[in-house]
């Protein structure tokens, strides 16, 4: 069946492209020769990507706007509006191959774009980009859709010359002017999405970020920065960056911040390693739950401590997958999520990388799905409520390939756990995850013995 909409979106596409490829050829060849030399021909090729980004946003805006009036028309109104928001998300999403929530940001955008007609036309030209446009939208989300369109008529002149920080100052400032109120309303709004993220960084290192409310964080700031720079004037060899950090590290982890950094974790954090890693057979990787792959000798480090101490996770002959469970009960028992959460503590839906805080059933308990270790799925709560949505399925084969099915009949494999990204903490023996354990003893001097013989 053919899809008039689609159609003329992808010709929308192919043409626009083709005119702003064809002048950028104009450009290069006019350009002089001392001018090409220099690279001006390399120039107009990365401006003339950039308008095809900015082109296939604005289009791609337009075609998500298309998605939500015909679910909306497929399903009728008798479905739940956030059943019906996070199908539409989690689907944004996975053809984006980006997370739910990434979706998510992609949706409202559209959604706002429809009452910024004029902005939403400059990104569809390619004469803004897509951060502008969303600062702007950003701005103005509690205003009605008359004073929207009137911010969108007076800034849309100006916004080609304006980056995202200045389109949003120059949207605000019309905001204010048109609705006071309205800047209150965004306070409390932002209140409520006030948050704690972790993000990996290189070298095991981690970026720890506070999203809140800027008295109460400018508070927080000038009390650490205060009681580091007087540390710091008491003879501390430490840096006040060194300082501040390590004493938010100690207020937020409750354990002593040593001056080289290091810190004694007195709770348990899950490392993944073989058990030749432990023992000190092997330098192969390892991987910090929460964080992803270390080198051998940090894990090593972390399971010397004294206050840590050892899980082993048991598993079949093959040492790859967890001895199963009871398949009649409703519900997974604690070491199996634990090992889940172990194996790969991201969401399992493709692209997805939230944290797995759902341990559920691929083949639902409902449908015959067994609670099995086979069957046992790690997601995000906003996916573990998608994937039993109508229209979504999740199917497994036999060697464990997981495929998410949308509604619109797309299908995207789930490979967690495989290749080089989810390879490094397997063993051919056992999986082993500790927070940390006691120094070494004679039983593990020859454990480490019998495993490196084992291994010629």
């Amino acid at each position: 069946m053919s899809d008039p909409m689609a159609h003329r979106l992808i010709a929308d596409l192919i043409d626009r492209v083709g005119e702003a490829a064809g002048a950028a050829a104009v450009r290069v060849d006019a350009a002089h020769e001392f001018e090409v030399a220099a690279g001006a021909g390399a120039v107009e090729v990365v401006a003339l990507m950039e308008t095809v980004v900015r082109i296939a946003q604005g289009l791609q805006a337009d075609a998500v706007a298309d998605l939500d009036a015909r679910r909306r028309d497929f399903t009728g109104p008798s479905i739940d509006e956030r059943e019906l928001s996070r199908s539409l998300f989690a689907e944004i999403g996975l053809a984006r191959q980006v997370s739910a929530t990434a979706g998510e940001t992609t949706y409202r955008l559209a959604r706002d774009l429809a009452d910024h007609p004029e902005a939403h036309a400059q990104l569809r030209d390619g004469v803004v980009n897509q951060s502008v446009v969303a600062a702007v939208c950003r701005e103005t989300v509690f205003l009605d859709p008359a004073r929207r369109a009137e911010v969108d008529a007076e800034l849309s002149p100006y916004l080609a010359g304006l980056g995202p920080m200045r389109a949003s100052a120059a949207a605000r400032r019309l905001v204010l002017d048109k609705d006071p109120h309205a800047a209150f309303e965004r306070t409390v709004r932002a209140r409520q999405e006030r948050h704690l993220r972790l993000r990996p960084e290189l070298d095991a290192m981690a970026t720890l970020s506070v999203y809140g409310p800027a008295a109460a964080l400018t508070a927080a700031w000038q009390r650490l920065d205060d009681e580091a720079s007087a540390r710091r004037s008491d003879g501390d060899p430490r840096t006040i960056a060194q300082i501040t950090c390590d004493l938010a590290t100690e207020a937020l982890s409750g354990a002593a911040v040593a001056p080289d950094g290091s810190t004694a974790i007195g709770v348990e954090v899950g490392v993944l390693m073989r058990p030749e890693t432990l023992l000190g057979a092997d330098d192969a990787s390892a991987d910090l739950q929460g964080y992803g792959p270390i080198p051998g000798e940090l894990a090593r480090q972390l399971a010397s401590g004294e206050r840590s101490w050892l899980r082993r996770f048991f598993t079949r002959p093959d040492g790859h997958r967890l001895e199963t469970v009871d398949p009649r009960r409703r519900r997974f028992p604690a070491g199996v999520a634990r090992m889940v959460r172990a194996a790969d503590a991201l969401c399992e839906r493709p692209w997805c990388e939230c944290r797995a805080r759902e341990i559920d059933h691929t083949t639902p308990y409902a449908r015959g799905g067994e609670t099995t270790i086979d069957n046992a799925a790690g997601t995000c709560r906003a996916d573990n409520l998608v994937k039993e949505s109508r229209g979504w399925r999740v199917e497994q084969d036999p060697v464990g390939l997981r495929t998410w099915k949308t509604p619109t009949g797309h299908r995207y494999a789930s490979r967690h756990g495989t290749g080089p990204a989810g390879a490094g903490a397997s063993s051919p023996s056992a999986e082993m995850s500790m927070a940390v354990m006691s120094n070494g003893s004679v039983m593990e001097d020859r454990l480490r013995h019998l495993l490196t013989v084992a291994r010629r």
